[in-house]
């Protein structure tokens, strides 16, 4: 079971290289469970089928965080193994980040799946460098099944030296919660507490093409401004708030200058399925 999860390098170089994005699939002990309308193992089932139907193998398969339906049973990181069982028979990698959703203790019990750097022992972190880009999944868990996230000043600081050791190529960071400028609405926050923190790192690493996050389950690209880059707001693999918002995945096409990526929808008919957006690494 653990093998799903351990591959932390990402080997071989191809002209162009295929990545699958999901986020929120929120996955119960009960397959069967139905929220808001939609049975979410059975999405996630449908997803991975998806994944493996585009005809070209993945380099890899990052799922960004609430993987869990509320509140990180280890019997939902069992459930989520077992929706995901296709991939590690053909392979696949798969890597995670965690939500507000999560247990992060749970997860790696079940999972086997490691932080990629023991200085951050109380995170789950990965970093991946293949042929041709750098990916960086933080952990903004702070309190399970409390909407807020944090990334906290440790892990801060280390994407700060992450970002400075990487290999010199387009890089991709993947956090959970979206960021956010707390307080100015005068509502509680429910994403990233700490945004400022996290874009004034982001400002002073220009590799950085996009950071891309999940929690809201709501599919929306926003374009760079202001020395920040690409913002990218994957859509869930399990319900949202409304039928104009896509549910599905994300395929990611890196490929000389660029980044595509392309909605899967998991509503064929739905007006945003195949919409694509192009982030360029000039």
């Amino acid at each position: 079971m653990g093998s799903l999860w351990t591959w932390q390098g990402v080997a071989g170089e191809a002209k162009e290289e295929f990545w699958a994005l999901l986020s929120d699939p929120h996955i119960a002990a009960d397959e069967a469970l139905e929220s808001r309308g939609v049975v979410m193992a059975t999405n996630l089932r449908r997803t991975v089928k998806q994944v493996l139907g585009v005809g070209v193998k993945p380099h890899g398969v990052l799922i960004n965080g609430d993987c869990a339906f509320l509140d990180g049973q280890m019997e939902d990181y069992s459930q989520l193994l077992s929706c995901l069982k296709p991939l590690a028979e053909e392979r696949v990698q798969v890597h995670c980040g965690l939500g507000n959703h999560d247990d992060r203790g749970k997860f790696r019990a079940v999972s086997s799946q490691p932080g990629v750097d023991p200085v951050l022992a109380d995170k789950h972190v990965t970093v991946l460098s293949s042929a041709r880009v750098n990916w960086v999944l933080l952990d903004s868990l702070d309190v399970v099944n409390a909407p807020p996230g944090m990334l906290g000043g440790g892990q801060i600081r280390w994407l700060e030296r992450i970002l400075r050791e990487l290999p010199k190529k387009p890089t991709f960071v993947m956090v959970h919660h979206d960021p956010q400028s707390v307080g100015a609405d005068g509502k509680k926050p429910g994403g990233l507490k700490d945004t400022e923190e996290l874009l004034r790192v982001l400002k002073g690493a220009p590799q950085v093409k996009a950071l891309i996050y999940g929690h809201t389950h709501h599919w929306q690209v926003k374009e760079p401004k202001e020395g920040l880059p690409w913002m990218i707001n994957l859509p869930p693999v399990a319900y949202t708030s409304g039928p104009e918002r896509p549910s599905g995945w994300v395929e990611a096409r890196v490929m000389g200058d660029r980044l595509t990526l392309e909605l899967h929808s998991l509503n064929p008919d739905h007006p945003r399925h195949r919409e694509r957006v192009e982030v360029m690494f000039g």
